[in-house]
């Protein structure tokens, strides 16, 4: 998934369920910043304490990609949660990412970040912990660890023709420009996650399909279902986040039926990035899936404002790091990837204990 559903799609998610906007920006954000939190220099700050980040994403040619403990503590851990599939043969087989209605493990980070959603760090816990679940639903069927598993046939990646021709022509521009940059070279020899089927399960409208190389036969898939899924489920943990958490809203009574029809016209809507980040904007703006506010209607996302470097100059403006969220941030993330490489994983016998 992209920033148009980490972000603006959470945002929405999150208000719906009753979450009030500066909770629910938070949760987003930190959704959304999984995928930015790209700096892992450890700095000093003026109170003689250090900063040590986390990194919870790479760029596509990042060398540490081929790193398997960085593949372990940013791809498994914070993308492609493994489903530990009931009829796996293999270890790769238990790693395989599976769409949390099939996953167990999902529904594990749900169940922790909501046992830890009143602490300081509750909120960005929650985000940290949308952004893994819902790509379960983008992302199953391939593994975050560098695998044959992963290995498609380049020519077998194709969208179904039901799409507009706009549309077919430019993701198939792009896959091809993806290919000439990364599959044709990095993405086949370090075959880690989806590299190998470029951006197709992260557009929301696309139904497409592909052959892994393995021989399981075609694959074929509906990201508006899925996804629609995705936000069904996410509805529902942050109606259950609220539940003796009055700090942060109150659990929406209308109930998910009532906000299903717009959602499924966003996720069907054809578009690039940006387009589909308007459609998430004229939604919330318009009262469409709750009754907007002006910080509703104005909200962003600016992926500068969470960096850790701001640490050591929000200390020296205010004091302490108590209101910090890039501080909450480094919290939350080291809290969900210990969790699930040190207590999840073994718990379900992907991990020796």
């Amino acid at each position: 998934m992209q920033l148009d559903m980490h972000f603006y799609g959470i945002y929405a998610l999150a208000r719906a369920a009753g979450i009030k906007p500066d909770s629910a920006y938070t949760i987003a954000y930190a959704s959304q910043f999984v995928d930015d939190a790209l700096d892992g220099e450890v700095s000093i700050l003026a109170n003689n304490t250090a900063v040590y980040p986390i990194i919870t994403s790479h760029i596509p040619m990042d060398y540490k990609n081929t790193v398997l403990r960085d593949q372990w503590k940013v791809w498994v851990a914070f993308h492609f949660l493994p489903g530990n599939m009931s009829t796996a043969r293999s270890f790769y087989d238990k790693m395989v990412c599976l769409k949390a209605t099939e996953s167990k493990p999902a529904a594990m980070i749900l169940q922790h970040a909501l046992s830890h959603k009143t602490k300081p760090f509750g909120l960005h816990l929650a985000g940290i912990t949308a952004h893994v679940y819902a790509d379960t639903f983008a992302h199953y069927g391939f593994v975050g660890l560098s695998c044959g598993w992963n290995k498609v046939k380049s020519e077998s990646v194709t969208s179904r023709k039901s799409h507009s021709d706009r549309i077919l022509k430019y993701i198939k521009e792009k896959f091809e420009t993806f290919k000439i940059r990364i599959a044709g070279t990095f993405a086949q020899t370090v075959p880690v996650g989806h590299g190998a089927v470029a951006t197709y399960p992260d557009r929301p409208y696309l139904k497409w399909q592909y052959l892994p190389e393995d021989g399981r036969g075609l694959v074929k898939r509906e990201n508006p279902r899925d996804y629609l899924k995705a936000c069904e489920l996410l509805y529902g943990f942050f109606v259950e986040f609220l539940k003796d958490n009055a700090e942060h809203g109150t659990p929406d009574q209308r109930g998910w039926n009532s906000i299903k029809p717009t959602l499924e016209n966003i996720l069907s809507k054809e578009g690039k990035k940006e387009e589909r980040i308007d459609q998430w904007r004229e939604a919330i703006s318009g009262n469409a899936l709750f009754q907007a506010t002006q910080k509703d209607k104005k909200v962003n996302y600016s992926e500068d404002l969470w960096q850790y470097y701001r640490i050591s100059g929000h200390l020296e403006a205010q004091g302490s790091l108590d209101d910090c969220d890039a501080s909450h941030f480094i919290h939350a993330a080291w809290r969900h990837r210990n969790y699930v490489l040190y207590e999840l994983l073994p718990e379900v016998d992907i991990v020796a204990g």
